[in-house]
């Protein structure tokens, strides 16, 4: 459709709305949704949040550059301490996407669940917001939810869970738009070794095979051009593990974030005409002229970024815009202009004793002997820590773009908007407690600030900031609202977390406590924090972190009554130890601490509503619920006060 044509077509329509129904009414009002995740992003690694946590833009390792996340700190309002429930990948945006702690879904770590006609299930964020609030939904970038809820059994949820993706990784490198793609090579139905490709500028790719043997074998090229720091245990001479530093083999752009990046900006690029009023008419009113509605206001045709057929967002309808960004998860490998400036700069690396390793439990010495990193060279350290913040500068500019295209797009729209930014999934060791990795129950893994942006400025000022203790299942129930659902209602009483427009205006009481389930590697694991305390204990009897259904359901109340040895317990003061690395679980001091703090977690995991299934992809797993001590997620917490005790630093 010409410019002439389309000008006539909304003339027309706007004609016949006032001749056929009278008095015309504002266009809907409901903001355009961004939401904007990162990917085992550290909260230090934002300038904003080290200001506001410690008064210096820097780390306590060293320098950190994120001008336009800053710059989201100013136009928003940032929610410093809020902290993941899940520090894994999949189970964090499970959680994210249902507004559900893990123990209420029976998701836990990375297993593909199939939850058709489950009875506990509750439909997700962009599946209600299709559904309930008519809006458009799209996304792009690394999803990382193993949901199989589809009636063919193919994988996925039928309908698709976003309305339009625009690809992740895989299809992406299928077109050479990426800097690297890992896949895993199968053979009679079982998963074969992971083969890497690395994507050059000049248009070369080169293969690091995990098995050699047979294999077209680049990995000395590889090694010479990228200069790659991979994970490995002590005596391995192989060195294959994760890819940990190293430069990228592309420019900023061309990247798999660039590339993500760039098909959401080309999405918005080829939106509909702006829709400025509608008929103040009836339903039925409303759909005879639809056709014409359609016409005039739908997005634009193009071919994407992977040469397919798209068409861009309509504008008569709202729109919810996931973005998924890689970094800095591994592959860590920035740019070579921004890496060059970083790898100059000198970096601390954080101190790790034989006195804090002889007091890890069997939980965490496990987590510890699959990611352990004390034994890398000081320069291996530094590298680690220089690229992985030079990848989250890099990041930084991706971040900026996305905002500033998504505003322009939604003013064209003449629509308000809403742009929620996570720092991410959750967050990520460089060294600490002698570990690389996630997947624990210290800060680093849980602490994941979110800064909220809106065209509303009295729901979300600019450069506000709420210290009250905020979750990643805010974020569900935050969407639903800012959309006009009335989230009071009973149907939504499932919602475990709480509208963070809510919190930032103060109309909610703050929380004692947060909580958060680790059980990936680690094994089934559960914390409460509070303000001066964490503490954290084995939940399950099981020692894998996988359940299956002889384990499923089974002793609920074990750690209840287990001796205090047996549940292998952390407790750190963070009054004293904000770092935690000193264990006073079995501190005869503490002891009035860790009763409550026990109690509590305990019925909050284990008997408030808990769930675990044996997932299969084939769905009609058995569901086991323990319901012993409802209602114990109250937000409530009443502590013996405690002086602060030294502590032995030796």
């Amino acid at each position: 459709m010409n410019k002439a044509t389309l000008g006539i077509s909304l003339l027309i329509l706007s004609v016949c709305a006032t001749l056929l129904y009278g008095d015309t009414e504002p266009v809907d009002n409901r903001p355009n949704i961004l939401w904007i995740v990162t990917d085992d992003q550290r909260v230090d690694s934002i300038a904003a949040f080290n200001r506001i946590r410690h008064g210096r833009s820097d780390s306590s390792l060293g320098h950190v550059l994120s001008p336009n996340i800053d710059r989201l700190a100013t136009m928003g309002t940032t929610f410093i301490n809020t902290f993941n429930q899940n520090p894994g990948c999949a189970p964090s945006r499970t959680l994210m996407h249902t507004g559900r702690y893990s123990h209420r879904t029976g998701v836990y770590g990375f297993e593909y669940y199939n939850p058709t006609g489950q009875a506990h299930w509750r439909p997700m964020v962009p599946e209600i917001l299709r559904d309930k609030a008519g809006y458009q939904t799209l996304a792009v970038g690394k999803l990382g939810i193993r949901a199989q809820h589809s009636a063919n059994q193919k994988g996925g949820t039928e309908p698709p869970l976003y309305e339009t993706n625009l690809g992740y990784r895989k299809e992406f490198a299928a077109k050479g738009l990426v800097d690297w793609n890992s896949e895993t090579k199968w053979s009679g139905g079982q998963p074969g070794p992971k083969n890497e490709t690395f994507f050059f500028a000049d248009g070369t790719r080169l293969i690091w095979p995990e098995n050699p043997d047979g294999m077209p074998n680049d990995r000395a090229e590889i090694q010479r051009r990228l200069d790659l720091l991979r994970e490995y245990t002590p005596g391995d001479d192989d060195k294959n593990g994760s890819i940990l530093g190293g430069v990228n083999p592309q420019p900023g752009d061309r990247t798999r974030d660039g590339s993500f990046t760039g098909a959401l900006l080309d999405h918005l690029a080829h939106a509909g005409e702006p829709l400025a009023v509608r008929p103040r008419a009836s339903a039925r009113q409303h759909q005879e002229l639809d056709g014409l509605r359609r016409s005039a206001y739908a997005g634009k045709h193009y071919t994407d970024m992977l040469g397919r057929k798209q068409n861009g967002p309509a504008s008569d309808k709202p729109l919810f815009a996931y973005v998924g960004f890689e970094f800095p998860h591994t592959p860590v490998l920035p740019p070579a202009d921004i890496r060059e400036k970083f790898q100059k700069l000198k970096y601390e690396i954080p101190e790790f004793t034989k006195e804090e390793l002889a007091a890890f439990p069997p939980q965490l010495l496990k987590l510890y002997k699959n990611s352990q990193s004390d034994h890398f060279t000081d320069a291996e350290k530094h590298q680690m820590i220089a690229d992985y913040y030079a990848f989250c500068a890099y990041g930084d500019s991706l971040v900026g773009r996305a905002v500033d295209g998504f505003i322009e797009f939604s003013e064209k729209q003449k629509r308000p908007w809403l742009i929620l930014y996570v720092c991410g999934d959750h967050g990520w060791r460089l060294n600490e407690h002698g570990m690389v990795s996630k997947f624990s129950h210290y800060d680093t893994d849980l602490h994941n600030p979110l800064i909220v942006i809106s065209s509303d400025k009295e729901q979300f000022p600019a450069g506000k900031v709420v210290t009250d203790f905020t979750c990643f299942v805010d974020m569900a129930p935050t969407f639903l609202a800012a959309a006009g659902i009335d989230i009071s209602t009973p149907e939504y009483e499932y919602l475990d977390g709480r509208d963070l427009a809510k919190t930032a205006t103060g109309a909610l009481s703050p929380r004692d406590y947060i909580i958060a389930e680790p059980t990936w590697v680690i094994g089934p694991r559960a914390v409460i924090r509070t303000k001066g305390y964490k503490f954290a204990m084995k939940i399950r009897p099981r020692a894998g972190h996988t359940m299956t259904a002889a384990t499923a359901g089974k002793d609920f109340k074990w750690a209840v009554t287990a001796d205090l040895k047996d549940i292998e317990p952390t407790l750190f003061d963070l009054r004293s130890d904000p770092d935690e690395i000193h264990n006073v679980a079995f501190d005869e001091r503490y002891r009035p601490v860790l009763g409550v703090l026990r109690a509590k977690l305990q019925d909050i995991v284990l008997g408030d509503g808990r769930v675990e299934v044996a997932w299969t992809k084939q769905g009609g797993d058995k569901v086991h619920i323990s319901d012993y001590s409802p209602g114990a997620d109250d937000d409530r917490i009443e502590l013996p006060a405690l002086p602060v005790q030294a502590v032995n630093r030796k």
